[in-house]
């Protein structure tokens, strides 16, 4: 006898479908992936996805590696896994970044954000939802970075129409830039600081702006 992927397909315990080209990683997992090199790179990755405060002790990993085993996100090799799949491009991406760039929301008294991580060959976008878990995406769009920057704004505004938002971008030797966004009907304004004085941005632009964040990236 078969079981189809989904045994409870169709029924309202049926498993909860992800976006389309998401993944979803559970925090431990994050945690582990970041562990997994001792790179100045790795170091950022943590402080950017804002974990410098989770706990690193032998559960946690252990947690993590059961977890990503089960899913054929690793294998055993000796005493130690191997992360396959999407999980060791993510470990890869944390230890070999050489950009970072965090979008923010708010919208009253809810927020949202999204940390958008480069090392050259990816572009991992990653989301922290809720319980723990992170939904991540995956683009080989490296010549197009502030696009990929402009698609993750807008589809952060299709949940959060009226917020205000924040753009960052670092690299390893500190802050290259903030700017700070407003939507204006199907476009923008931008400014520098987060009282300053605002300035347009026509509708098909905000790759454009963003790319000032971006030095040496194309558009």
């Amino acid at each position: 006898m078969s079981i189809s992927t989904d045994p409870l397909a169709g029924s309202e315990l049926a498993r909860v479908p992800l976006p389309d080209d998401v993944y979803g990683f559970g925090w431990a997992e994050i945690r582990y992936l970041l562990g997994r090199h001792a790179t100045a790179s790795s170091r950022m990755s943590v402080a950017s996805l804002g974990f410098d405060a989770a706990p690193t002790d032998e559960v946690v990993g252990a947690a993590a590696v059961a977890s990503l085993l089960a899913r054929g996100l690793a294998v055993p090799e000796g005493d130690r896994a191997v992360s396959r799949g999407e999980a060791a491009v993510l470990e890869t991406v944390f230890a070999r970044a050489t950009r970072w760039s965090g979008i923010s929301v708010r919208d009253g008294e809810t927020g949202d954000l999204i940390v958008v991580i480069e090392d050259g060959d990816i572009v991992a976008l990653l989301q922290p939802r809720s319980l723990g878990t992170w939904f991540v995406g995956l683009s080989d769009a490296v010549d197009r970075p502030a696009e990929v920057l402009a698609r993750a704004v807008e589809q952060l505004r299709g949940a959060h129409g009226t917020g205000r938002f924040a753009i960052e971008t670092r690299t390893l030797e500190g802050s290259v830039g903030t700017r700070y966004f407003r939507p204006e009907g199907a476009a923008w304004t931008v400014s520098d600081t987060a009282e300053g004085e605002q300035r347009p941005v026509p509708v098909g632009a905000l790759a454009r702006e963003l790319a000032q964040l971006l030095p040496g990236a194309p558009a």
